[in-house]
């Protein structure tokens, strides 16, 4: 027998593939779903509260520019990226894949939820504690249930990873 090459693309379909079954377990869809919400933007809007509980009115006020200007920074660049690359989603790009649920735009590279996700912890911990170095866990969580809902590839969640975060230093380095 012939084993096919391994390569990046495959790798991306088979854990799509695998989490997607892992996904038609009531359970694990559940903590998906719960997951991918916790991405969809409100906690960011709630942070300025959560810094102007810990600190001072006047970190909030700054944490509320900083995380303006990164946000602006960030979604500027995942639309044009996502736009350039026009990598199409799971369902689209593996005959007979079905989603859980439906992506809100038509395209994958890379993962904006995922990316929203990465900046928020890490302008949480540039600009509180490192503590918040933790919520790297929640950011890799949502990653993950964007793949197990059968809506990103991997290497959509790699990608609004590296881009979440290589922003989130930029920005808290020059603001902070």
């Amino acid at each position: 027998m012939r084993s096919l090459p391994l390569t990046l693309k495959s790798v991306d379909v088979s854990l799509v593939l695998h989490m997607a079954q892992r996904a038609a377990r009531p359970s694990s869809r559940k903590r998906y779903l719960w997951l991918s919400k916790s991405g969809d933007g409100w906690l960011y809007l709630l942070s300025p509260l959560i810094v102007a509980l810990s600190s001072t009115t006047a970190a909030a006020v700054q944490f509320f520019y900083v995380c303006g200007t990164a946000f602006a920074v960030e979604r500027s660049l995942y639309w044009t990226i996502k736009n350039t690359t026009k990598r199409l989603r799971p369902p689209q790009a593996i005959p007979g894949m079905r989603s859980v649920i439906v992506a809100h735009d038509r395209f994958s590279l890379p993962s904006g939820h995922t990316s929203g996700a990465f900046l928020f912890i890490t302008l949480l911990s540039q600009a509180l504690s490192p503590l918040w170095l933790l919520g790297y866990f929640w950011a890799a969580g949502v990653g993950t249930s964007r793949v197990g809902l059968g809506v990103h590839f991997p290497t959509d969640v790699c990608a609004g990873a590296a881009l979440g975060t290589s922003v989130g230093l930029l920005i808290s380095g020059a603001f902070l």
